[in-house]
């Protein structure tokens, strides 16, 4: 949370959301291997729980999970897209906006009961059942598919580190599209800022609290004004151009910070890469609290070595993931294997590892994607609307997770709480048994598009452009890129 927002200038109501819709993703680390290794009698583990207690947890962070995703986060993030100055007003808009959505959801639920009833019947555990098995189908989808990207971006990403000279060559290339990105978000902001100093001949009216506060975010001067007439400005009018400041304002934020970074990293790296001819290493842009000749020893030889062995590390992890996904339920699962094989701290341990590095797989692919230049993670510039949309949905792929990980390993014991809570319930009808056997073998299509870089390719047959994905996959002339960086460091030093 620190490092995407800045926690001092976040209300204390948002911290609270995000803290539990962030945390309890994180949980299964944890609580995952310890309700397998409690349901373990062969061996004392390292860590145990008595049965109640591990059922009481899991229902707490189900339910709060759920309460989470499906009310409480999205009626905040609609709060939070309002254009209103009222707050009565934003809640207003927030609760319709999700009563729609809730209106969607049920029709959608109406179908689902349909086909429910001709399998199970109606009964109030058929109807737990079904809303488990099509929020988990969802949710494991989204979390396969962005499993398939981490595990392949992860090691490619450490290798990448490991070499200064293919890394700026990376930061190069992406140098020109990431300029364009800025230079479009500056004039946009502009725009808007030159629109809202329009308001200054006709703020003395019903709305002139709302417009002085517009005025406050905007700079004093620059930009063409426009004419607008006192009838122009009405609430609505108001409502829509404080919600196109708000989003110009970010995105420019969101660039300068992204350009910023990427010329200082260049700047570094160019560094690191001049002094193998002299191994010795100084900083334009800072100091080195090294001696010249260690700073080259430890930029140049010892952290890449430490960036090729966790690459190497993670590899195999990856490659031992993906086969056991696509082997799922068979003897040539290796995680299957190894579990069945080992017994006490050892299997509560690789669970910790295992689990471990899902989560890192998902979630960083999960900070990584944008969604129509909308939602988008930046280190400390990320908006309350983004940050509560990226925390929904990692909340929501804490039981798919935790199931994916659950089904991949075969124990010699009982059966944990978790399949006792809900892995019955996601297998009770057709439907879930079919997602949740089948599902995990299409781990290698995010793994394909992943490894050949296909998206950029599907998503210009399809006309999106760049509104889904990654930007650190858009390649530019490095020429090009060369150039602005270095313009760039010059307009740095000029004006000290």
């Amino acid at each position: 949370m620190n490092y995407f927002c800045t926690i001092k200038r976040t209300p204390s109501y948002l911290l609270v959301a995000l803290f539990c819709a962030v945390y309890i993703p994180f949980s299964i680390i944890l609580l995952v291997p310890i309700d397998l290794a409690s349901s373990t009698s062969e061996n004392q583990p390292l860590l145990a729980l008595p049965r109640n207690v591990t059922f009481a947890i899991w229902r707490v962070v189900y339910w709060l999970a759920f309460f989470l995703t499906w009310l409480i986060l999205p009626v905040l993030q609609s709060y939070l897209e309002s254009g209103h100055n009222d707050n009565a007003k934003k809640i207003r808009d927030a609760l319709r906006a999700n009563a729609r959505y809730q209106f969607l959801t049920l029709a959608v639920g109406l179908i689902g009961m349909l086909y429910f009833y001709l399998y199970a019947g109606l009964s109030l555990t058929s109807l737990k059942a079904l809303a488990i098995a099509l929020a988990h189908s969802y949710s494991l989808i989204l979390s396969m598919w962005l499993m398939g990207m981490g595990v392949v971006q992860i090691p490619r990403a450490l290798f990448l580190n490991s070499s200064p000279e293919r890394m700026l060559a990376s930061l190069e290339e992406r140098a020109p599209t990431l300029h364009d990105h800025l230079t479009e978000s500056r004039t946009q902001f502009k725009d808007v800022a030159s629109e809202v100093r329009s308001l200054v001949p006709i703020k003395d009216g019903p709305f002139h609290d709302w417009i002085d506060d517009l005025l406050d975010e905007v700079p004093k001067a620059g930009g063409a004004l426009r004419t607008l007439n006192r009838s122009q400005v009405t609430e609505e009018y108001l409502s829509s151009l404080s919600f196109r400041l708000r989003k110009a304002k970010m995105s420019f934020a969101r660039y300068e910070h992204e350009w910023n970074s990427l010329v200082w990293n260049a700047a570094e790296l160019k560094d690191i890469v001049d002094a193998d001819a002299s191994r010795a290493l100084q900083f334009r842009l800072r100091k080195s609290k090294l001696s010249p000749r260690l700073a080259y020893f430890h930029y140049s030889l010892f952290r890449p070595s430490i960036y090729k062995l966790v690459g190497a590390v993670t590899t195999v992890f990856s490659v031992v993931l993906i086969w056991s996904e696509i082997a799922q339920g068979t003897r040539a699962s290796v995680l299957g294997f190894i579990s069945i094989s080992t017994f006490g701290i050892i299997q509560e341990l690789l669970s910790f590892a295992v689990i471990a590095y899902m989560c890192i797989a998902v979630y960083s692919s999960l900070a990584k994607v944008k969604v129509f230049n909308i939602y988008v993670l930046v280190r400390k510039h990320t908006e309350a609307r983004s940050a509560i949309f990226y925390a929904s949905q990692a909340c929501r792929l804490t039981i798919p997770l935790s199931y994916s990980y659950v089904s991949m390993v075969p124990r010699h014991a009982a059966v944990s709480v978790f399949e006792e809570f809900l892995q019955k319930s996601i297998n009770l009808t057709p439907l879930g048994k079919y997602v949740a056997t089948w599902l995990p073998r299409f781990i290698l299509i995010p793994v394909v598009f992943s490894y050949f870089n296909l998206y950029d390719r599907v998503q210009r047959k399809l006309g999106f452009g760049r509104e889904f994905g990654d930007d650190d996959e858009v390649v530019g002339n490095r020429a090009e890129g060369r150039d602005l960086i270095n313009y760039e460091l010059t307009s740095w030093r000029a004006s000290g």
